[in-house]
């Protein structure tokens, strides 16, 4: 049986393993990393939904919300040339992605991360709020958990960031509306997921980093025998 993973570079990393990788090893399955670096939600739960997720495990790291997932194609060539900023996916040069995986130099999404190059500055200027990008980020994670759950595929879900606050770099004011954040299955996420997340829980423990921004793969190996591990046991209990 497989286990398919789906996130960000936090999940799907080309320099070191992550907790997508101790996971699988963990629990003796074969690992189908579906992440791809710098993606945001709506690129994660679009990929789900175009995913075959029959007689599969499924775990997920949802990324911070102030993201922007922009597809680029021949309708767009301002887009196209905006390849520059596109994350490295492979490690080796930026590159544009489908939902299939798929990669290309014309045809896919520019997926960055939080840092908005590029084109995507002028959305962070004139057009971005963090009120729309965290509910955004919830609509999708709730839209994902319903869509698991009417095919009957057993996941567990983490985040990056505090479910509360999922913001890295763009803290403007908002308030949480509460009828769609309590539609969001919190049982499906392991502990801590909505105070503190995986990156938080890093820093307040001092686990060790790569950088300002990636824990090393002990790092990911702490967190998710503490916390991923026990919550995937339970949710993939009934597995064959």
């Amino acid at each position: 049986m497989d286990l398919i993973t789906f996130g960000c570079s936090f999940t799907k990393d080309n320099y070191q393993s992550t907790w997508a990788n101790v996971l699988a090893n963990e629990l003796g399955l074969n690992l189908d990393n579906r992440a791809e670096r710098g993606s945001g939600s709506e690129f994660i739960v679009n990929r789900i939904l175009t995913s075959d997720l029959n007689n599969v495990a499924v775990a997920i790291m949802w990324p911070n919300a102030d993201r922007l997932d922009l597809w680029a194609d021949d309708t767009v060539p301002h887009l196209q040339g905006d390849i520059e900023h596109a994350a490295w996916l492979d490690g080796m040069q930026p590159e544009f992605v489908n939902l299939h995986g798929e990669r290309s130099q014309t045809t896919g999404f520019n997926l960055n991360g939080y840092w908005p190059r590029g084109y995507k500055e002028h959305y962070y200027k004139y057009l971005y709020t963090s009120y729309q990008s965290v509910h955004n980020l919830y609509r999708n994670i709730i839209t994902a958990q319903l869509y698991l759950d009417s095919i009957d595929v057993p996941h567990v879900m983490m985040s990056s960031m505090a479910l509360q606050y999922p913001l890295v770099m763009w803290k403007t004011p908002f308030e949480i509306e509460p009828e769609i954040y309590n539609k969001i299955n919190i049982d499906k996420f392991v502990d801590g997921s909505e105070t503190e997340g995986f990156i938080n829980w890093c820093l307040t423990n001092n686990k060790p980093f790569l950088n300002k921004w990636y824990p090393t793969t002990q790092s990911h190996t702490d967190y998710c025998q503490q916390f991923i591990l026990p919550k995937a046991i339970h949710e993939f209990r009934n597995l064959t």
